[in-house]
């Protein structure tokens, strides 16, 4: 529950840096603990809302997407502003708001990329996993610098495979958008510029690479299964990496959802999927299409093609072994070297990875090295004199807060500490007085003032039809724009002459 605080003489202004789940959630929860005594303004960086559920969540997964319906919502209550298409750190900056609010709560998420650190891990053709979820979603920043890039690597003559390192969830999406039958995404909302390149894909191999064992795999069951039945997709895993040891075994029995996950994979060996040819040996691929699960591997090296393009065409690995007790069980390299050739494609899918915002003054605190905000319940911490000290009136949530873990619900529970950690400050007296000056205005004001084309909840809604329009005349939910100026023209209702 929330400690009530005291009621104000005039509303109390709050903003919200992002407005992916954590901040949509934040929002909503600050209308649910200051009441009529709030005014929450949203900040965006693209002109389009909610994050990784437009941006990350898999085109043929729309019940996970439905939720926008919720945050539409919350962008329509009266007491909230929704700022697009203004860069927190370019166009504003964090003095600006301490100005005009009592409180800010940062929620930009993770927008970098934990790396491999193995060489030629910069080759072309070797790309982050977000920045392919974010191709084939739309999100005009992944569009416009891997368009080309990613095109070349799904239609290359030369390689027929394409290479994931990770087994999370978007490991598994990524795996399945390969190798799923691209006319069975035709009736999503994927964007078109992928689909035809999905048409005209010679990937026929996907290869899923975990440097820990089957029973380490971080894959929830339900998302894995789906990848395990597509029609006509052949399933290989080498028995011996099957195969359990006593911790082992202890790691599946503490966590069912591993034991389930293992489990399908056992069963997907054992009974194909319909439409797979009983004789396709491993590494024929041909006319079907071949999941290959490899545990116990590291990358070691990406090796470029010999025809002068020095696109990425193998990769090497090291073999390991697991040590260690259940529940820290560790990879330790054998020695033995593989390698995979034929390679067109490179996806690290080994983790997000959150960034300091640009233009945060110098001395803001950020841990550069689990890419969050020091926070305690939300609030952001700095050390004064050597003990931690609240900066008042920050706040956190989200990925920048707790690292990029959990599913879209696990942010409401996020959002609920950071704004419980906010209404007892209020109760206490402990937020910022706003320069009386701006009172009431907010920063929209000054952000126009700087000659930004700020695209509000109306301007969204114009995006939002203008989709759904041509996504119907397409048989499909929406057909995205994926280019923010696009994106402006229309949210501004400019005429293109």
């Amino acid at each position: 529950m929330f400690n009530t605080p005291g009621k104000e003489s005039t509303p109390r202004r709050f903003c919200v840096v992002g407005s992916g789940p954590a901040g949509m959630y934040a929002a909503d929860r600050l209308l649910a603990a200051f009441g009529e005594d709030a005014r929450v303004d949203v900040i965006e960086k693209l002109p389009t809302p909610f994050g990784l559920v437009r941006s990350g969540v898999a085109p043929d997964h729309a019940g996970t997407k439905s939720v926008v319906n919720r945050f539409d919502g919350i962008l329509r209550d009266p007491r909230v502003t929704y700022l697009g298409n203004v860069s927190f750190g370019e166009h504003v900056g964090l003095d600006d708001l301490f100005a005009r609010y009592s409180a800010t709560v940062l929620c930009y998420g993770a927008e970098g990329d934990k790396k491999l650190g193995v060489p030629g891990e910069n080759l072309p053709g070797s790309h982050s996993a977000r920045e392919f979820v974010g191709w084939y979603n739309g999100d005009p920043r992944c569009v416009k610098d891997l368009d080309g890039p990613l095109r070349r690597a799904l239609g290359c003559a030369e390689g027929d495979t394409a290479v994931i390192f990770g087994l999370g969830n978007v490991a598994v999406d990524c795996a399945r958008m390969l190798l799923r039958n691209p006319e069975h995404l035709a009736s999503t909302d994927v964007c078109q510029h992928a689909l035809e390149a999905l048409r005209r894909s010679t990937v026929r191999r996907v290869v899923m690479v975990g440097r820990r064992g089957v029973a380490q795999g971080a894959f929830s069951p339900k998302e894995l299964r789906e990848l395990l039945n597509l029609p006509g997709v052949r399933v290989t895993v080498d028995p011996k990496e099957l195969a359990l040891e006593p911790e082992d075994e202890a790691d599946l029995a503490a966590q069912r959802p591993r034991r389930r996950a293992y489990e399908a994979i056992v069963k997907s060996i054992e009974s194909p999927p319909a439409g797979v040819e009983a004789d396709l040996r491993p590494g024929q691929v041909e006319g079907g299409r071949e999941l290959v699960l490899k545990f116990l591997r590291s990358p070691t090296e990406f090796l470029p093609s010999a025809d002068g393009k020095n696109s990425v065409r193998s990769v090497d690995l090291a073999v390991n072994r697991l040590e260690g007790a259940a529940g820290s069980r560790k990879a330790v390299p054998t020695g033995e070297k593989e390698r995979l050739d034929r390679v067109s494609l490179v996806l690290r899918s080994v983790g997000y990875k959150g960034l300091p915002a640009k233009g945060v003054k110098e001395g803001f605190p950020f841990d550069h090295e689990r890419g969050v905000v020091p926070n305690v319940a939300g609030r952001v911490m700095e050390k004064m004199g050597g003990y931690p000290t609240h900066v008042t009136g920050v706040y956190v949530a989200g990925w920048l807060k707790r690292g990029p873990t959990g599913i879209i619900g696990t942010n409401l529970h996020c959002a609920e500490e950071t704004v419980e950690s906010i209404a007892e400050d209020a109760a206490n007296g402990r937020l910022r007085r706003p320069d009386y000056r701006f009172k009431g205005k907010g920063v929209r004001p000054l952000l126009e003032s700087r000659g930004v084309r700020v695209v509000d909840a109306e301007g969204w809604g114009r995006i939002d039809a203008a989709e759904r329009a041509a996504g119907e005349a397409a048989g499909k939910p929406r057909e995205k724009f994926v280019s923010v100026d696009s994106m402006v023209r229309t949210a501004l209702a400019i005429g293109e002459n």
